[in-house]
């Protein structure tokens, strides 16, 4: 793994460097390419590894990690917020380190609780100058809430691939001796800082500031070069298309959870519904049963009938999945020898449902979603395309971008319109 270091360190400019007026993030973002900022912030954490910042029931501005909450529902929210739409205001941060202690982003926050703002913006200015010279990084300044003249700033600096924490904290360390900045509560915070556990966390870009009761604004940023483009590259990457191997069983948990009585049923069915195109059956398979050993109250229904009623459900959705086959892609599937090539078949065919040009194929996520080793998963790819199911449009970039795709099992492309699990049930 390369250093992660400025280079050399350049003169700091004099004169200030920003450029335009400061924008409300849904000014300067898509959602797509937001959300794509929530995805990299993740880390590749669990899906409930993040911040929630919120009013108690006296008020008060609160933070705390989140246990239950999924964080797409918290992300969407939070984006409802700074566009409007939101009833109640809603606010997320992230976490810049992951199980293995790395990150692929760091940040600066240059407060002025004291009333110096002219101090928190200089800081920042000159922070923002020295970073942006480094062509390996990608930064946004941002005000912490608001009008840019009477608030703090946030500095978000990204990288395409993930560093330890230690040099993150060096790097930082590094920028704030260059501009005189010292680093103390109230004037300079870095993230991550010495801390040995999991640190502190800071909102996402643009997002609602419950102190001050408005969200902050975006003066300056490269990161949309880092970031896709595509909406299924998004929202949706922080779900179970992207997200680590304890994903599926957290499922029931949070979003098909039994928690009333007389829902065990249509709760399954929800779950199979949509588990049926991101995952094998052996792994969708477990989550059904840990959804019945989470219910609350306990079912009238046993295990034993619980799974039966599993076992039916997903039947009717491969029977029908089997009937939008194309003839080609059907002789194909027929082909195939093992489970896990059929499994496979499904998931990648529905990740070749876009419209794009081609799609990833990431082997570490197909290997979770089919509960094997990396190597397997990636063997399976490799047969897929001496099948002629696959061919591979660009190679795999290390820590940067993964191998793409496209299908080619079809005479035609698979159509691109998805059904949710609900029509999808009626038809089987």
């Amino acid at each position: 793994m390369s250093a992660l270091t400025l280079r050399a360190l350049p003169t700091l400019l004099t004169d200030c460097v920003i450029v335009g007026h400061a924008k409300k993030a849904d000014v300067v973002f898509t959602p797509p390419r937001w959300f794509a900022a929530c995805v990299h912030m993740m880390n590749e954490n669990p899906e409930n590894f993040f911040l929630m910042a919120y009013r108690d029931k006296d008020g008060n501005p609160k933070f705390a990690k989140s246990y239950n909450v999924k964080v797409e529902e918290r992300a969407a929210w939070a984006w409802d917020t700074i566009t409007g739409k939101a009833k109640l205001p809603a606010s997320i941060g992230f976490y810049p380190t992951n199980a293995k202690r790395q990150s692929r982003w760091a940040a600066m926050d240059f407060d002025s609780h004291d009333g110096d703002h002219a101090r928190a913006r200089d800081f920042a200015h000159k922070a923002f100058a020295l970073l942006i010279r480094e062509p390996q990084l990608y930064v946004a300044l941002c005000t912490s809430a608001g009008d840019p003249e009477h608030s703090g700033f946030h500095l978000f600096i990204f990288a395409a691939e993930f560093f330890p924490v230690e040099e993150w904290t060096r790097l930082l360390k590094q920028v704030a001796a260059q501009i005189d900045a010292p680093i103390q509560p109230g004037v300079c915070e870095v993230f991550p800082d010495d801390c040995k556990g999991i640190g502190r966390a800071i909102r996402a870009l643009g997002t609602y500031n419950f102190r001050s009761g408005d969200c902050g604004l975006v003066l300056h940023e490269t990161l949309t070069k880092l970031l896709p483009a595509s909406p299924k590259e998004g929202l949706c990457s922080l779900g179970t298309r992207s997200t680590a191997r304890g994903d599926f069983k957290s499922l029931p948990s949070s979003a098909f959870k039994i928690t009333a009585p007389g829902t065990r049923h249509a709760k399954l069915l929800e779950l199979v519904g949509a588990l049926f195109l991101q995952c094998s059956r052996e792994v969708a398979l477990k989550t059904a049963e840990l959804q019945h050993a989470e219910a609350s109250p306990s079912p009238v229904a046993s295990l034993e009938e619980h799974l039966a009623e599993f076992d039916q459900a997903w039947a009717g959705m491969q029977r029908h999945w089997l009937r939008k086959l194309t003839p080609a892609e059907r002789i194909k599937f027929d082909a195939l020898i093992t489970n896990n090539e059929r499994e496979t078949f499904r998931i990648i065919r529905n990740w070749s449902q876009t419209d794009d040009p081609d799609f990833k194929v990431h082997c570490e996520s197909l290997a979770h979603r089919l509960g094997i080793t990396l190597q397997g998963a990636s063997n399976l790819r490799r047969r897929f395309c001496a099948l002629g199911i696959l061919r591979q449009t660009a190679a795999y970039v290390p820590h940067k971008l993964a191998a793409r795709y496209v299908w080619i099992a079809a005479a035609s492309r698979p159509n691109t319109k998805k059904r949710n699990y609900r029509e999808l049930l009626d038809a089987a």
